[in-house]
């Protein structure tokens, strides 16, 4: 099993045009299929979202569009349930409130945010 659970808000990339949205890219590395789940809950607000998605070879990659970010901290949950190493590709394109991507987030700068 994978997790990665990551604080997001609207200063994540630290640019000077806060983060609003996101799109999450998930692609499976493998031949079995998986199951995803991606949720975000908040301190303040509970649940925002959660998507429960079915990946494998056959199904290419699952794209998440506008996954909504705001001011207030909240908790990105992205869980798989195989238990083979480096099974998931994630790429997570953050963007402006007129749609520009400010950024991307790979799984390895995920991992660097979160040390």
């Amino acid at each position: 099993m994978a997790a990665y659970v990551l604080e997001i808000h609207e200063n994540l990339l630290q640019t000077v045009v806060p983060v609003r949205y996101m799109d999450i890219e998930l692609s499976f590395v493998g031949n079995d299929d998986v199951d995803i789940f991606v949720g975000g809950i908040s301190h303040t607000r509970g649940e925002l979202y959660r998507y429960l998605c079915r990946i494998g070879a056959d199904t290419g990659n699952h794209i998440i569009h506008n996954l909504a970010v705001s001011s207030d901290p909240c908790e990105l949950r992205i869980i798989s349930n195989s238990s083979i190493p480096s099974h998931l590709v994630i790429r997570i394109y953050c963007r402006s409130d007129q749609g520009q991507t400010l950024g991307i987030l790979s799984e390895h700068q995920m991992i660097k945010l979160a040390d």
